[in-house]
């Protein structure tokens, strides 16, 4: 029997029609294979459909992944940046790069911004723009007396009369008489935020720094009986020919020439309306005296009379109670009892049934 010898070839089924392959067709050693491109995968049907990278680990995207037909890519959100990678993205510093918009600060955020206000400023509605902040709105600014607002600032004053403490915000009384800043003509006597002018005796205040001189002899010729004098400041008392001037300064006594200019006779300045006595006067040779009613008593200055407290001491013999009047007193009884003719003592009255 011939041996027939067979030899068989390879057909490679990719060269017609790339083996009914959609993409990429592979010989194999009595077959072949279809393949797809990256990006793609055979279906059952030998066709190749998209992958959708995106549905696993979202690409491998840091943030947001997008499938295209075959492949995809990946993208960052407002404020990031991608990196070189194509999946990792980096927080954009907006502050260093100048694109925040803030008027004055920024700092940085992870993937954002603030913007910050310095100090006597606050933030816009905007959150960008800073605008001054008006301290003294808010407690008066802690000024203790007036608060003056400034562009992103304040600073405190203080009213006539009172000047700034060390601390810049309380207040501390001027005294003007001290640092010589007061407008007195005399004395200048300081009250807190002011001061007042006072004159030297003699003087009175005119527009209340000035003094004027007062004329004493205006009224009731200064007290002088006779003859007032004025002088700035002061005044004195003078008498007529024939007369002496006491030695309060003020009256006048002595003689006079008689009528046949030989002989003096003595004045009698009781009579005559010249003494200074408060009540009584007693002409004397060359002079006089002065005293009192019942019921005062004659002060140190020989001329004026003082009450006499006659209820100081002894009660004045009134067995009860005693008041004091100006020049006398009078005697009272408690209740249920009644002065006796004597007007000091007391006598208990009694009912009979």
């Amino acid at each position: 029997i011939d041996t027939l010898l067979y030899s068989s070839q390879d057909i490679d089924e990719c060269n017609i029609e790339n083996g009914g392959c959609k993409q990429t067709c592979h010989n194999t050693a009595g077959s072949y294979s279809c393949v797809c491109d990256m990006g793609f995968t055979l279906d059952l049907h030998d066709n190749c459909i998209d992958i959708n990278e995106c549905d696993t680990s979202n690409g491998g995207c840091d943030q947001s992944c997008h499938n295209t037909f075959g492949s995809y890519y990946c993208t960052c959100n407002n404020s990031y940046s991608l990196n070189a990678d194509y999946h990792t993205c980096d927080d954009i510093d907006e502050c260093v790069y100048g694109t925040h918009g803030c008027n004055q600060n920024c700092t940085n955020t992870n993937g954002s911004y603030l913007c910050y206000c310095m100090t006597g400023y606050h933030l816009m509605d905007n959150q960008k723009t800073c605008t001054d902040t008006n301290e003294c709105l808010l407690s008066n600014g802690g000024c203790s007396q007036l608060c003056t607002n400034t562009i992103g600032s304040y600073q405190c004053n203080c009213r006539n009369g009172y000047q700034l403490s060390d601390n810049e915000i309380d207040c501390d009384d001027i005294n003007e008489c001290i640092n010589g800043t007061h407008l007195c003509e005399h004395n200048c006597y300081n009250t807190n935020g002011s001061y007042v002018c006072d004159c030297e005796p003699g003087y009175q205040l005119s527009n209340g720094l000035t003094c004027s001189d007062i004329n004493e002899c205006d009224t009731n010729n200064g007290g002088c009986t006779q003859v007032c004098v004025n002088q700035v400041g002061s005044y004195y008392c003078q008498c007529n020919n024939g007369y002496t001037l006491d030695d309060d300064t003020h009256g006048c006594s002595g003689y006079r020439l008689g009528n046949n200019n030989k002989t003096c006779d003595d004045i009698n300045e009781c009579s005559e309306g010249l003494s200074s006595c408060n009540q009584l006067c007693i002409n004397t040779i060359g002079s006089y005296d002065c005293d009192c009613y019942a019921g005062f008593d004659l002060k140190s200055d020989n001329k004026t009379c003082l009450d006499i407290n006659e209820c100081t001491g002894d009660n004045r013999g009134c067995s009860d109670s005693c008041t004091n009047t100006i020049g006398s007193y009078y005697c009272s009884c408690n209740s249920g009892y009644s002065l006796n003719s004597d007007k000091h003592n007391c006598t208990g009255m009694f009912s009979y049934y």
